[in-house]
């Protein structure tokens, strides 16, 4: 079986283009290739329009299956292809996008779906708003990115602890500390009152040491991105611990242009002065041991966006055992719960579509209810600080919830689903290659007994297991 990908970004282009249109799609297509791998020889393509049809023509003569998954929104999915085709999709909001307008007719994403006749997306949210807008015998499958293996590895029960010992992180980025602001200025007549570290001004390839203790909060967000709704956040940190010196903010910047968003930050944090407490926004690639040093080090994640159609980092911090202060709304309803986070109130508003360039009021986003945000700041510090058997209950519950929601065995299992309803897996075809295989290799095996009967013994015993019918 073949299975061909695409997404917008690639490696070579992702780290100039974070924060970008659809950039998260690439992290989506990465986590999901392994999984794909188990199943079928994986192919990725950079012109679906061009590239798809000739791969799925070959297949077709040689009497394979061959499905195109387009981890793309579905008004980007490339359409009237031979290819059997999947978008796969990360949605937010409670309604689809049901207009036409541009003379795109991909714009009302129903038109999508009968072309393809199923999707998948990541979410039981996004599952319904599918199924409201093309009913409920609609096939349409909730499969989350599988980061949770991944960072489970960092989950240390007997290590758990709500504060940090002190961490120095070693980092090749740029960063913005705010250790308090005792006064209200401006950018323009003050840049005094934090730290300013650019990763350019490294000289001699030194790096930047950023040292961290206490009860950390860390975020992660594109500051351009108004569904993040990241001011709402910043005010409510500073506002519930303006008198507190132990606890420190830390938000991971994800956007391709540091001088975009640093006046947009700077700017936010200034009018909330006076403080006591810390924040720093970093922004740069973390290296993946400076990342897994973060993640350890942290207290809690913090969320407070508008709507998820998944959110990536949330789900690698609470699989890591990190506890949430996070509203349980759109994707997050799946694995937000009152065991693994201080939940945060939420409540409808009307909104426009995000691609929508008439901003046609014609659906519903999740607005923060600001005084639950601020009481869940100052709860999650008091178990942080006075309660470590229920920050460690908390802590726990998270990785189970996550290990539910998005590990490889769960992607896995409803993939498999996937390919049986598209026809494209069955288990007597799979096992009649790999005995195809096995015969055609038959001189390979006794070249390898010859040489190495171990190794010959080893192969043979593990492929007599798997055809086992």
């Amino acid at each position: 079986m073949v299975i061909i990908v695409h997404s917008a970004e690639s490696k070579g282009s992702i780290a100039a283009n974070i924060g970008g249109l659809d950039y998260s799609y690439y992290f989506v297509l990465k986590k999901y290739r392994p999984v794909l791998e188990k199943f079928a020889f994986v192919i990725e393509v950079r012109n679906p329009a061009s590239e798809v049809d000739a791969i799925y023509q070959n297949c077709q003569a040689r009497g394979e299956p061959c499905l195109f998954l387009s981890f793309t929104p579905p008004f980007k999915t490339t359409m009237d292809l031979q290819c059997p085709t999947i978008s796969v999709f990360a949605w937010e909001y409670l309604m689809l996008p049901t207009d036409v307008w541009g003379g795109d007719p991909r714009n009302d994403w129903r038109n999508v779906f009968r072309r393809q006749g199923r999707t998948i997306t990541h979410s039981s949210f996004a599952v319904r708003s599918v199924q409201l807008a093309m009913g409920k015998d609609f096939p349409v499958w909730s499969i989350p990115a599988p980061v949770w293996d991944d960072y489970a590895k960092l989950y240390r029960e007997e290590k758990t602890s709500a504060r940090s010992d002190g961490v120095d992180l070693t980092l090749d980025v740029n960063f913005i500390d705010f250790k308090g602001c005792s006064a209200v200025t401006t950018i323009q007549d003050d840049k005094t009152g934090f730290v300013e570290q650019r990763s350019s001004s490294s000289a001699h390839g030194k790096k930047a040491c950023l040292h961290l203790e206490g009860i950390i909060y860390t975020t992660v967000f594109n500051p351009n991105d108004g569904r993040k709704n990241w001011m709402d956040l910043l005010w409510g940190f500073c506002w519930a611990f303006r008198e507190v010196e132990d606890v420190t903010l830390v938000m991971k910047l994800a956007y391709y242009d540091y001088e975009t968003v640093r006046g947009l930050i700077i700017r936010e944090i200034k009018k909330l002065a006076p403080f006591k407490c810390r924040v720093v926004a970093l922004h740069g690639f973390l290296d993946d041991d400076s990342y897994a040093k973060l993640i350890r080090e942290s207290t809690y994640v913090v969320n407070t966006a508008h709507g998820e159609g998944q959110c990536l980092p949330l789900m690698e911090y609470m699989s890591a055992g990190k506890p949430a202060v996070a509203p349980a709304h759109t994707a997050m309803e799946d694995y937000v719960n009152s065991d693994n986070a201080f939940v945060v109130k939420s409540s409808m508003e009307w909104i426009h579509w995000p691609h929508d360039p008439r901003c046609a009021l014609r659906t519903f986003r999740y607005r923060i209810n600001w005084e639950s945000l601020y009481h869940a700041y100052q709860e999650s510090y008091t178990v942080a600080k006075n309660d470590p058997n229920r920050y460690l209950r908390m802590s726990r519950c998270a990785v189970e919830s996550l290990k539910m929601y998005c590990s490889k065995a769960v992607a896995e299992e409803r993939l498999k689903m996937v390919f049986q309803v598209c026809g494209m897996f069955d288990e007597g075809w799979l096992i009649s290659k790999c005995r195809k295989t096995w015969r055609k290799t038959a001189g390979l095996r006794q070249l390898l007994q010859g040489k190495s009967t171990h190794l010959f013994v080893q192969t043979r015993s593990f492929l007599t297991k798997f055809l086992e019918v």
